[in-house]
């Protein structure tokens, strides 16, 4: 037991600290903590939002005089835009489109690795824990190729399954096609002078031609290994994509390209994406801009293909709606991390990076963002999956290589502001929602039971009010010493907070409850003596843990009417429904 007077010193310092880390004690279950709001374009905060935004973006993109900028943010719930954006540069080249809109069409570069994913996810029979050497056996002889046959310079690829390659813990190189040698002499920067021997003759840019899947095979082995498979930490690889189109067509005897045109692209109506170059007269083109005509051959799954800010919505709706091919179940599983990265922010899915920001809703909850970045020389993008409001957010970018134009950090400050700026009202309007929805008291006046939920500045629904059979359950709980609890009883009031779950049907909704039994100044006393962060957030382990007749004591059941609002809601484990009353 520490001393008194050191208790009280670490309390203090530490309540400070963690006062402006988080603004409450919250730790809600993962993902939404309400119902995604169905109408939050007609929210005066959203709109109040939206006008600022807008506001920001005139004055950021007023700079730029040869950069393009489309942005589109949509709930899967309304028909149109809450946020739909474009900015037309007064200098662009003659053989693109002048005015920039949602269905002008830009490289997106890396983005296109979300479609080699989904192919083999459709696939039956075919599993990312397949070893890729299953379906692209040639791999093996590529170690031929290595400098020395030692695991410094062969890779193992048996040991290499398709979800490594897919989630970037593969460890194989970066690239083939973007080597240094063909654009320039680099011997003023310590490099020797050049092999002629070595050199590729192709990479797709620069007037050169593109490099075929013949070139892979006979010269990616004499890249070295970066990383054993399945080390700690990714390492991002274009040419692990290129390989999952070599999978695919393998396992299915089937082009990539096809496959992507025909079965994604053309049944969700995907009319301005494109896997090689189209008409310059759809697409903005920088000045003078050589990118825009590059086709990257081999690696075209990994990064060539076009597409447009209402294109990628469509597919990203289709993926939020479970309409890509995949199941509700299958969707879930995808949207999830496989590996992380040594920034605390960001982890790694297939191929999702996967941002987690705390810091723009009032309770301070951890949100999570299936995002794909895309970078190709002139073109930059950002697509991203916002589940827990439904949402799905484009930004395309395209500027020529000079002073003063956007780059990709411009494109990352965009999607960062929109963040910022959007979803503080987004989260107003489903707090609005859901006070209609599910909001107010419920009564059973047959048991003397009543439960009232209010919403408040924290997560979720407060549960200020708990009646059942005449007994206050907040002020009689904490006599109940069996119930499991991160931290030890105090005497400060103890609360409760009311949560959706994934568990749903048309007329019946699960949700849980969790204890908050601690004031943040408890918490942060006990969380200074532990050495994770947050050692105290631990709602996973605590679901479902109270049962009386093997039924959850935290177990709520909403009936709902035909328009998803509650009527009624069942207490399972107290054996009490309760009628919403009218206000």
């Amino acid at each position: 037991m520490q001393p008194i007077s050191l208790l009280l010193f670490v309390s203090i310092t530490t309540y400070i600290r963690v006062s402006w880390a988080a603004p409450n004690e919250h730790c809600p279950p993962l993902g939404p903590v309400l119902p995604p709001p169905t109408h939050a374009s007609s929210s005066p905060a959203v709109a109040s939002s939206v006008a600022t935004l807008q506001r920001f973006l005139d004055v950021y993109t007023a700079q730029f005089n040869h950069s393009a900028v489309a942005i589109g943010l949509k709930s899967i719930h309304e028909k149109d835009y809450i946020l739909e954006y474009a900015y037309s540069p007064p200098n662009h080249d003659a053989r693109g489109v002048q005015e920039v809109n949602s269905d002008t069409v830009f490289r997106i570069a890396s983005v296109s690795k979300i479609f080699p994913v989904l192919g083999l996810l459709r696939l039956h029979g075919v599993s990312l824990d397949d070893p890729v050497t299953k379906y692209v056996p040639e791999l093996l002889a590529l170690n031929g190729q290595a400098r020395e046959q030692s695991p410094i310079w062969t890779i193992p690829w048996d040991e290499i399954t398709l979800g490594a390659l897919a989630s970037h813990l593969s460890g194989i190189g970066a690239d083939l096609i973007f080597d240094y040698t063909p654009y320039g002499n680099f011997t003023p920067y310590g490099f020797p002078p050049v092999n002629k021997s070595k050199l590729l003759g192709c990479s797709g840019g620069l007037g050169l031609p593109e490099c075929d899947r013949t070139v892979f095979f006979e010269r990616f082995g004499e890249r070295a290994p970066v990383q054993l498979p399945f080390s700690p930490n990714a390492v991002y690889s274009n040419a692990g994509f290129a390989i999952l189109g070599f999978a695919f067509e393998s396992a299915t005897n089937r082009s990539f390209r096809d496959f992507v045109q025909h079965e994604v692209w053309a049944p969700l109506n995907m009319t301005s994406t494109f896997a090689t170059k189209p008409d310059d007269s759809v697409g903005f083109i920088p000045t003078d801009d050589i990118w825009w005509n590059a086709s990257l051959g081999y690696a075209e799954p990994g990064g060539g293909y076009y597409s447009s800010i209402n294109d990628l919505t469509r597919f990203g709706e289709a993926i939020l709606r479970n309409e890509v091919g995949l199941s509700a179940t299958q969707t879930r599983k995808w949207l999830k991390p496989l590996s992380q990265t040594s920034s605390l922010g960001t982890l790694i899915g297939a191929p999702w990076e996967i941002y987690r920001i705390s810091n723009v809703t009032t309770d301070g909850r951890l949100i999570e963002l299936y995002t794909k970045d895309g970078g190709l020389i002139t073109y930059n993008s950002v697509f991203a999956l916002i589940p827990d409001y439904d949402l799905v957010a484009t930004i395309l970018v395209a500027a020529p290589l000079v002073e003063n134009e956007a780059t990709a950090i411009d494109t990352r400050i965009i999607f960062s502001k929109l963040l910022e700026s959007l979803l503080p009202g987004i989260e107003e309007a489903g707090k609005d929602e859901a006070a209609l929805t599910h909001g107010g008291t419920y009564r059973d006046e047959l048991t003397n039971s009543s439960i009232t939920l209010t919403l408040d500045d924290g997560p979720g629904f407060n549960i200020s009010s708990w009646i059942v059979r005449g007994v206050d359950v907040i002020g009689s709980w904490s006599g109940l010493s069996f119930v499991p609890n991160p931290v030890p009883p105090t005497d400060s009031p103890l609360r409760f907070r009311l949560y959706p779950t994934t568990v749903q049907t048309d007329s019946h909704a699960s949700w849980r409850s969790v204890a908050q039994p601690a004031t943040p100044e408890t918490i942060a006393l006990i969380e200074s003596q532990l050495l994770p962060p947050q050692s105290l957030c631990v709602t996973w382990g605590q679901l479902d843990r109270a049962t009386y007749m093997l039924q959850a004591q935290d177990h709520f059941v909403f009936t709902l009417d035909s328009q998803g609002k509650a009527t009624a809601v069942e207490l399972v484990a107290y054996a009490v429904s309760m009628t919403r009353q009218e206000e």
